[in-house]
């Protein structure tokens, strides 16, 4: 069985993805952690402005809710529910 391996969004950035930038999505009855994006230590920033402007101009749905954008660290074979959001490190970033 291969294993996938997540990498940073950044383009021209071939590393490991450390973290995953999510706001959680609620279309009524199902919910989840919508992705916005992944990123390396060095990109964090610049990937969570970029997913910030993305989410800033998406126009949801009647009945669709999406939650402000966040900061998970991002491990390999963890379900979104187990990701540990990074409080502190999203007020260093957002606009």
């Amino acid at each position: 069985m291969s294993t996938t391996h997540v990498r940073c969004s950044m383009a021209t950035c071939r590393e490991a993805a450390t973290y995953k930038i999510a706001s959680h999505w609620s279309g009524g009855s199902f919910s989840e952690l919508k992705t916005y994006g992944f990123a390396c230590a060095d990109h964090l920033g610049p990937v969570f402005r970029e997913a910030e402007e993305r989410q800033q101009a998406y126009r949801p749905s009647p009945g669709e809710t999406i939650e402000e954008i966040a900061i998970y660290r991002f491990e390999q074979g963890k379900r979104d529910r187990q990701l540990q959001r990074l409080w502190g490190l999203e007020e260093n970033y957002r606009s």
